[in-house]
Order: C-alpha cells, then structure tokens, then sequence
C-alpha cells in the first residue's frame, strides 16, 4: 500500500510510523521544519517503537478558585464545551513526552518529507490508497466561509490563546497542569510539564493589564469545531487535521493504523454476516 500524510508536526509523523509499520510506501507532504511543541501537551498512550515502555511521568490536574465548569465558564464562556475527551477531568495522567517522542520520530522520518505546501485544489490530484491530513484544515478548505460574503462557506470555530512561556503559580511543582477558575488572576492555565513552562491567557483578558504588562510570546488558535466537509477520501487525524482541541497525537497513530490494517485486511471479512 501506498500512503501520503499531509503534515510533519507529531501527528502527522505519528502516521507515518503506523504506516511504515505494516509495511506500506510512505510519502509526508508539508513544510520541512519542525513544529515548535508549547504548552502542556503530551502522549495518553505511548506510540509503538518510539516511546518507552513506562510513562516518563505523572501529570498532576488541579483546579483553583472553583469547579471545571466555572473554568470552561471562564475560558469559552460556555460549560458545554468540554477540554477532555470524556468530560472529566482526571486527577492525574500518566505520559509520554511528546517532545521526546517527535525528536526521535523527526530523526527516522525527516528523510520521508516532500518540502512543500498543498493548495485545497491539489489534495484531489494526490495517487495514494490512503490520504491522512493532520495539516490544519482551514488550510486545505475549498469553500471556507468569507465575511460580507454572500455564499455561507464551511466554518472553523477557534478561540485565541496567548502564551507566556513561564508558569505563573508561585513555585509551581513540575508535571502540573493548574487551571484557574478565579476571576483574578486573569490567567486560564499555568503548566509545567516536563520542564516545559506556558502560561495561558485569552487576549482581551490582557487588554486590561496594566500598561507594563510584556506581550505574549506566541497567540495560538484552539481549534473547536468545523462544518468543512472536503475531500471525504481523506482520513484526518490530530488537533489540527480534525479541527477539534479533543485529538490527540497518539491518536494519529491509532487511527491511521486501524485504518490501513482495515483496509488490507477487508477482503477476509467480507463473507462475514
């Protein structure tokens, strides 16, 4: 089999490890460079062949100043909005470090990416019998929506995040993620996760900061939903590719991994009733 994963950040490469693994030909389109990975982001499952056995570590989950709803509250100013996948959000997590993980994939597979950047119109064009994108969907929508426009286009709902990358609880312990329900601080998040340090806040938050308050380093885009239904051959994984903050990296690697063993596999259990 033959497969192109559009994407180079740690889901797309994630997908292109389960595709090497079963054994296909594997081609990953997108910019040649590194994805810079902040805030608290980690691995729920570790990916075959590329994490340790064991976790390399315990991410602690604390919620100050009120309850998670109050948090979603604060941040989406809507509770209905969940930030797990379950609704519930654990105590504690055992992880694998993405940074670790994507180092070691970026060492195998850099070799395997095709230095450029699809146009929507080219997806179409691409020979392949599967197409996985983790690339941000906007990017490969032919109909997004366009405002003053007359024609509804597809939809992306995002909410801006700005990012300080040093935690802002007072000593805060290593491998914690605090979210934070109180009114004041206007901060949302404040992590420290394997080493890695980011405070979250929404932008209009900093507008009533005092006037020596630094920008923030990075504004992100948390994606949420999409109505973009292009390119239906196209199986998209990650945060990015689905357009939703509830994939997960290692998901990519599950998903295109059940997907390709379906495939080679469905000519034995079509004569199953």
């Amino acid at each position: 089999m033959h497969v192109i994963v559009i994407g180079c950040g740690p889901a797309g490469l994630a997908a292109a490890h389960a595709a090497v693994g079963l054994g296909c030909t594997v081609k990953v389109i997108g910019p040649r460079k590194r994805t810079p990975q902040h805030g608290p982001v980690f691995l729920q499952r570790p990916i075959p062949g590329i994490s340790n056995d064991h976790p390399d570590g315990y991410i602690k989950q604390i919620v100050v100043g009120g309850s998670i709803i109050d948090y979603r509250l604060k941040l989406y100013g809507d509770v209905n909005i969940s930030i797990t996948s379950d609704g519930i959000l654990r105590e504690g997590i055992h992880t694998w470090s993405v940074q670790k993980a994507y180092s070691s994939m970026w060492e195998m597979y850099c070799g395997f990416i095709k230095d450029m950047t699809l146009a929507p119109h080219e997806v179409g064009g691409l020979d392949a019998d599967l197409i996985v994108s983790t690339a941000p969907a906007p990017n490969l929508c032919m109909n997004p929506a366009r405002i003053g426009h007359w024609q509804a286009g597809h939809r992306f709902e995002s909410v801006p995040i700005a990012l300080y990358f040093e935690s802002s609880y007072p000593r805060q312990p290593i491998n914690t993620i605090i979210y934070n329900a109180y009114e004041e601080p206007r901060w949302v998040r404040s992590s420290n996760v394997f080493g890695n340090e980011v405070t979250e806040y929404r932008p209009e938050d900093l507008e009533t900061e005092t006037d020596d308050f630094q920008d923030p380093d990075r504004i992100i885009q948390k994606p949420l939903s999409t109505t973009c239904d292009c390119h239906p051959q196209v199986l998209r994984c990650g945060r990015f590719g689905k357009w939703n903050n509830m994939a997960w990296i290692d998901s990519a690697y599950y998903e295109t991994r059940t997907a390709i063993y379906s495939m080679m596999h469905q000519h034995e259990w079509e004569d199953i009733r």
